[in-house]
């Protein structure tokens, strides 16, 4: 029986192919992390190889890490700001700029979008001014109405359930570090020598 050619091995020509997942600790900054790592091995020669699209695959899932790291919206992120914003990738790409098919490798971990551009897709989700004016400079007026105040109303909600759900977390950890372990703390018992400087009292542990 002869193989599919994507499904033969290129090394023994003689077995095929068969897919495997395993994980990959990368750092980058300093950062760890565990990332999914794909790979197609030959169940004739035992070589391991990556295809084309496991290759890709394996390319975004880093560039996501890498993204995250430096403070960028990821590609999932990407994507749901403009999902909740009622917008195409063609009429982001015409909004924000970059070029036709931008929001495309954006959102797909191709490529990584510049500071610059991040902090401007960021004001346009918190301030639907921004964005409406964004529309009517590019001179696109559909672009205005397809703006919708619903998709950013959608959005802050969103954003404003992340932060009260860190602001909880934060809370108890403050508790759980505070209960765990005293902290000194230096009293100042007033104003010294009419220099305007504090006068230091005696550390109390709390």
């Amino acid at each position: 029986m002869t193989l599919p050619h994507e499904m033969l091995c290129p090394i023994c020509e003689a077995g095929s192919l068969v897919p495997q997942a395993t994980e990959n600790e990368v750092t980058y900054k300093e950062q760890t992390r565990s990332l999914p790592l794909l790979m197609s091995v030959c169940q004739a020669c035992g070589s391991e190889q990556t295809t084309a699209q496991q290759a890709r695959d394996n390319k975004r899932a880093m560039l996501a890490f890498r993204k995250e790291v430096d403070g960028l919206l990821t590609g999932a992120e990407l994507r749901a700001l403009r999902e909740r914003l009622n917008i195409s990738q063609a009429q982001a790409a015409r909004l924000f700029g970059g070029g036709p098919v931008a929001f495309s490798k954006y959102e797909n971990d191709d490529v990584a979008q510049s500071e610059a551009m991040d902090r401007l897709i960021r004001l346009a989700a918190e301030v639907p001014e921004a964005a409406r004016w964004l529309a009517r400079r590019t001179g696109v007026t559909e672009l205005a109405s397809s703006v919708t105040s619903q998709g950013f109303r959608d959005h802050r909600a969103a954003m404003d359930r992340y932060a009260q759900v860190v602001a909880v977390l934060t809370r108890s950890i403050d508790t759980q570090q505070r209960h765990a372990e005293p902290r000194q703390i230096i009293r100042l018992s007033g104003m010294g020598n009419g220099n305007n400087a504090w006068d230091q009292g005696e550390p109390v542990l709390l």
